[in-house]
């Protein structure tokens, strides 16, 4: 998180203040300031007397420091009035398209510019690259001895192996794209894809443009080309995620797709930054999760139309056709539950709906609510909840605003 110049860190080069300094009187005399955003520093300021700084339009960043030297140079979020101590060396760095502030000083200042050996790079914080528009987004299914004869087109394309393994030859260098593995071909790049003899594979295409500040233009996308990147949880999360949302057709649909596509490609030029991830279990295909999600909320809507009958874990494997060791997998994958522990939760979760509505008796709660006997179901509620539900609902009507009917 970046540190404001209102924290207790900013104290020793000055403070932020809540009052705007008068526009006329005393002895201060006021420069008003129009700042581009940049990424360099090549000089610092240094007054010899305390200098206040307000902002009008936009916002910026200070960097502060006792000595003029680019390694000691504290970076802070900039309150809109702050005030920085005499003596301090301090730059102002525009962190929006534009920023407006008046510098003001005693009459009798004396300012030091100070340049600096080597310029100051200030890593701004705005977003700088982002897929602007997804134009086609398939699953495709590919059996032994496909061959896809290759193509170049002026958009970016990322393939994503879900099963099996995909040949692909790029520029004229073969690669192989294993499970869970990805590649992106970027514009104007040649690339064919295949399978083996005996070699299927299921993978997405997406096919997108991605546009970047002009700072960063040229070939900045050249670190996601060319390479054939590994299986990594948090990619896996978002490329699922979208597969995802592009089946349900609500609006901003494309939107949200945008973003996680987004994500996915900062987080790849990221990786070039960071240490190699730790080996990795790769998980189910993402056809197969989501078959897994789909299952588990057929089953959770079943349980909860029939919350209130004598439901068995017979009954549920009978009507979804599954074995009790496939349903207990399920289910501990999906909430890390056992079927039998989540209705005895969902139940008793009803029972305290039940207790605070006032409405029914203990033994009319348990009846409903499928229990053998009035015994059983007060020791299972006392169980979780750790007392009886004569106390509970007793506790439950004892506090302020709780009046039983």
């Amino acid at each position: 998180m970046q540190t404001e110049t209102s924290s207790a860190s900013f104290l020793e080069y000055g403070s932020a203040y809540r009052t705007p300094i008068p526009q006329k009187g005393g002895s201060l005399i006021r420069q008003a300031t129009t700042q581009t955003a940049r990424n360099y520093v090549t000089q610092l300021y240094c007054f010899n007397c305390d200098v206040f700084l307000e902002i009008h339009e936009g916002l910026a960043a200070l960097l502060v420091a006792h000595e003029p030297d680019p390694k000691q140079l504290q970076e802070f979020s900039m309150n809109h009035l702050v005030r920085i101590k005499a003596g301090v060396f301090y730059a102002v760095v525009a962190t929006t398209p534009q920023v407006v502030y008046d510098t003001i000083v005693d009459t009798r200042y004396h300012l030091n510019v100070v340049p600096l050996a080597a310029p100051y790079e200030y890593k701004h914080r705005l977003p700088r690259i982002e897929a602007t528009n997804i134009l086609g987004h398939f699953y495709r299914i590919r059996n032994g001895g496909y061959q896809f004869k290759g193509e170049r087109h002026d958009f970016f394309e990322l393939t994503y192996v879900d099963t099996g393994r995909l040949n692909t030859e790029v520029d004229h260098k073969l690669y192989e794209i294993g499970e869970k593995e990805m590649m992106i071909y970027a514009p104007g790049q040649w690339h064919t894809q295949f399978t083996n003899e005996g070699q299927t594979a299921s993978y997405v295409t997406i096919l997108f443009t991605m546009g970047a500040e002009p700072s960063v233009q040229g070939e900045w996308f050249r670190p996601l080309v060319n390479r054939v990147f590994p299986y990594d949880k948090k990619i896996y999360t978002l490329i699922r995620t979208l597969v995802q949302e592009s089946t349900t057709g609500v609006p901003y649909m494309y939107s949200l797709m945008s973003c996680l596509l987004s994500e996915t490609i900062i987080r790849l030029l990221q990786s070039q930054y960071l240490a190699p991830p730790k080996q990795q279990e790769k998980p189910v295909s993402i056809s197969r999760q989501n078959y897994q999600d789909d299952l588990f909320q057929r089953i959770e809507q079943y349980i909860n139309e029939r919350i209130y009958e004598p439901l068995t874990i017979a009954d549920i494997c009978q009507h979804f056709s599954l074995s009790r060791s496939s349903l207990q997998i399920l289910f501990k994958t999906a909430v890390k539950q056992t079927p039998k522990k989540y209705i005895s939760d969902l139940k008793l979760e009803k029972a305290c709906q039940m207790l605070q509505e006032n409405r029914y008796t203990i033994s009319e709660i348990s009846l409903r609510l499928g229990y053998s006997s009035i015994h059983y179901f007060s020791n299972a509620f006392n169980r979780k909840y750790e007392v009886s539900p004569s106390e509970y609902a007793k506790r439950f009507y004892q506090q302020p605003g709780n009046t039983a009917r």
